[in-house]
């Protein structure tokens, strides 16, 4: 108990000093981020159950992106009591010279199986339920849509040259599971009112909701599985919600974001615990001389960190809990009836998670610990064999973290990649400036080279500050950077190779007729790549669901269908990777070739068997080479392509993906185009750039608080950079001003010493942000990164002069001291 007692002493005389704050506060800044998005990402993923559960309209949805085949749709009618068919098309409605992209869906007599309908006579109109759809010739618009393209109850809507009149408006369905964003704008008809060629797209789905008792389930779920490889199955008890996956991969991202905030978070904790581990050093020698085991006080300087840890557990989890009702009050608009209920099981794994990084981190300390005695306080022994095992659990700690959270292993390896380069130019410039400065001063007298000598003999000491300085500052300006530089560079890219508008994809009985339009208007066709719907349903024989369980959003892009295009020669804005290209009259069709990223993502090998459904049928293909995007010809490209042979085998129809430029007055003609074709979809580059900016907008709320984290974690290294160092700063002033030297000199010489520091730091961080931006952007977009110049060069004199200014004002604080006081302390 006395034992206890005196390590709870211990950390709390700790916590007075300069060093345990800062420790403290890092450990609860990390807990408070990383708690924070376990239980907002607990709490979406909570109310994605129920809405599974409320808003399914049935007991089980079987989903294939093309209809079953009469025998199959008999089997399953034999396994489900209860049938219904809705399907689900994209297209374009249009109503004089306004249009909108809706999702329309098609039902039969039997929907909906379970639940009412809400509809109304005009959007603003008192609700009523009903328990059949629109009947033949009639279509139910959503209040948005119908507002959108002015429409009201009676008027008559032409899609693809049918004729539907406007019978109610939507309000709800009982089969709504939320799988979008709230965005999406409906639409619903009978199945009999239009003709199911003139909607096909390769986004098309087919639902057949059933509803059924447990083992008729489970009979559904086992003939699904072998009979449709390319559909699914989703069940309203026990199920997943099609979104779960998606709010995963999120929670994965801002997971993985947090490796760089560990980072930083190590870095200062290593600095203040140079000086809890000369106390503890201190008072372990001093226990020992009474007679205490060297194992005691290991498991005393164990208890007083643990101690610290709950305490930095107790505040971070009260932050965290405030941050998050703050948080779900915002997401409340896009997930109504979204509570802050508390999660205690993923609350619990975090607290773990952190608890094994953070021990992690604290492992040299104890091995350093084990060697503490009196004769070592004499000996004072140098701390560099200890460099390397801090430096190893550091990075283990580091790569821990990534482990958990990370589901692109290409971005993930290329941004610690970027990050232990400026690691080793940060170590490499340390030495090679220290080291020739020295050698330079040796012949010289001055202040100058004074400084050099002194930096030289604490040469590790210095190396500690400069990389935690220098990866502070490239964690900030990579977080910054990036954003900044990212949005601009795809735009100016983009319109000046695509055009003002995409075509994402056209069937082949609509190419002529598109032409004829850009005649008509003045437009022009740039580009137009074709390709055929093909959805990937094994590899080497296995599932999909069998290649692994952890979210990915590669895996998740092709549990869909995908576009398979066909080459015989590379094509222009492509570039092998890997692997083997075909010759271009090869007859062996039945050759792949895959982007580098996504073998990276599905551990995809050369030579393994890729099989997909295209058009209901199997082909498969064994994967030969890899192809990677560069620019200069256009942005259109494929994750997968075949050999040309391939294209005579695939029964399957043709579709196209391409650009157009449009003058300003053709835009208003679009309205005519949707109007005979309502499958094709077109999408302007000012939307994309919309959607950009949304998107960005969101992201950078998120990463406000991100930067805003980084921000002060940067201030805690710089802090701690200080505080760890203060002792030898003021060992170093009072031995020099006892020989002489004036308080004025020995600020110049901190000057000099926190100068050479930033600026080695500085140029570290440039470099590794660069680097850093070179692989991504080489990597995910094939451009090339060119940052302002201007911008850069005002961040590093900013980081100097933040440095030099924290430095100064340290530095005055620690000329106030003697030999008398050093001797005495």
């Amino acid at each position: 108990m006395n034992a206890l007692w005196l390590a709870l002493e211990n950390g709390w005389r700790d916590l007075q000093q300069q060093h345990g704050r800062i420790a403290l506060a890092t450990q609860t800044a990390l807990l408070f981020f990383l708690m924070t998005l376990s239980l907002t990402s607990a709490s979406i993923q909570s109310y994605l159950a129920d809405n599974l559960d409320q808003m399914l309209g049935s007991d089980l949805v079987v989903e294939s992106h093309s209809a079953l085949t009469r025998d199959n749709e008999r089997a399953l009618g034999r396994l489900a009591p209860r049938l219904s068919v809705t399907k689900i098309s994209d297209i374009t409605l249009t109503h004089q010279d306004r249009w909108a992209r809706v999702q329309l869906k098609r039902v039969d007599d039997a929907y909906p199986l379970q639940g009412k309908l809400q509809i109304g006579d005009t959007p603003v109109a008192r609700q009523r339920a009903v328990s059949r759809g629109p009947g033949v010739g009639e279509i139910w618009l959503e209040s948005r849509l119908a507002t959108k393209l002015g429409m009201q109850p009676g008027d008559t809507l032409v899609i693809g040259g049918t004729r539907l009149r406007l019978g109610a408006i939507l309000f709800h369905e009982p089969d709504r599971i939320m799988e979008g964003h709230g965005t999406t704008q409906r639409a619903m008809v009978h199945s009999q009112s239009l003709d199911a060629a003139s909607l096909a797209s390769s986004k098309g789905r087919t639902r057949y909701l059933v509803t059924a008792d447990e083992e008729q389930q489970r009979a559904i779920e086992e003939w699904v599985r072998t009979a449709l490889p390319g559909a699914t199955v989703i069940r309203k008890i026990g199920g997943q919600h099609p979104l779960a996956g998606f709010w995963q991969r999120t929670e994965n991202f801002l997971g993985l974001a947090a490796v760089i905030l560990v980072f930083m978070g190590a870095v200062a904790l290593d600095m203040t615990t140079r000086r809890w581990l000369a106390s503890m050093r201190y008072r372990l020698a001093l226990y020992a001389s009474f007679g205490v085991t060297t194992r005691t006080g290991i498991a005393m300087a164990l208890g007083q960190w643990l101690a610290g840890f709950i305490l930095a557990v107790l505040l971070g989890t009260l932050l965290a809990t405030l941050a998050y009702v703050l948080i779900v009050g915002q997401l409340q608009e896009q997930f109504p009836g979204l509570d802050a209920a508390w999660h205690w099981l993923p609350a619990l794994k975090t607290i773990g998670l952190v608890f094994v990084l953070l021990l992690a981190l604290q492992v040299p300390s104890f091995l350093q610990l084990r060697r503490a005695s009196l004769l070592s306080l004499i000996r004072n022994p140098a701390e560099n064999s200890f460099v390397w095992h801090r430096l190893f659990w550091s990075i283990a700690s580091v790569t821990l973290l990534a482990a958990v959270y990370s589901d692109n292993w290409l971005l993930t390896g290329m941004t610690l990649a970027a990050i232990a380069a400026a690691l080793v130019l940060m170590v490499a410039l340390t030495w090679a400036v220290i080291r020739l400065g020295d050698l330079w001063g040796r012949r010289r007298a001055g202040l100058l080279p004074f400084a050099f000598f002194i930096t030289r003999q604490r040469l590790f000491a210095k190396s500690a500050q400069v990389l935690g300085l220098g990866l502070s500052g490239l964690l900030l300006l990579f977080t910054l950077m990036l954003m900044r530089d990212l949005g601009t560079t795809m735009e100016q890219y983009g319109r000046s190779h695509d055009g003002n508008l995409m075509i994402s994809e056209a069937g082949a009985d609509q190419i002529a007729g598109i032409r004829q339009w850009t005649t008509q208007t003045g437009s022009s066709v740039r580009a137009l790549r074709p390709f055929v719907s093909a959805q990937l349903v094994a590899v080497n024989g296995a599932s999909l669901a069998e290649l692994g369980d952890k979210p990915s959003d590669t895996l998740a892009t092709l549990k869909d269908p995908i576009r398979l295009s066909w080459a015989g020669a590379m094509p222009q804005n492509n570039r092998l990777a890997g692997g083997r290209w075909w010759s271009a009259d090869t007859s062996n069709w039945r050759q792949i070739s895959a982007e580098p990223e996504v073998m990276t993502d599905m551990g995809l090998g050369y030579g393994d068997t890729l099989t997909y459904q295209i058009n209901g049928k199997l082909y498969a293909f064994t994967l030969v080479a890899s192809h990677a995007y560069q620019p200069g010809h256009g942005s259109i490209t494929f994750w997968f392509q075949v050999p040309l042979a391939a294209r005579a085998q695939i029964e399957a129809p043709t579709l196209y993906m391409g650009s157009m430029e449009l003058p300003e007055q053709a835009w208003d003609a679009l309205a005519g185009l949707w109007q005979q074709y309502p499958s094709l979809a077109l999408v302007p580059l000012r939307e994309l750039t919309e959607r950009f900016d949304r998107t960005l907008g969101i992201v950078t709320s998120l990463t406000s608080g991100y930067a805003a984290m980084v921000l002060l974690l940067a201030l805690f290294v710089l802090a701690a950079s200080v505080s760890g160092f203060s002792a030898d700063d003021r060992q170093k002033n009072g031995l020099l001003m006892s020989m002489g030297v004036s308080k004025a000199d020995c600020l110049k010489l901190s000057f000099y010493d926190w100068s050479v520091t930033a600026l080695i730091a500085a140029m570290g961080a440039i470099a590794g942000t660069w680097s850093a931006g070179l692989l991504i952007y080489r990597s995910q977009f094939n451009l090339t990164y060119s940052p302002n110049l201007v911008w850069v060069a005002g961040m590093v004199v900013a980081m100097v002069a933040s440095v030099c200014l924290v430095g100064f004002i340290a530095c005055r604080q620690s000329l106030n001291v003697s030999v008398r006081e050093l001797m005495t302390s």
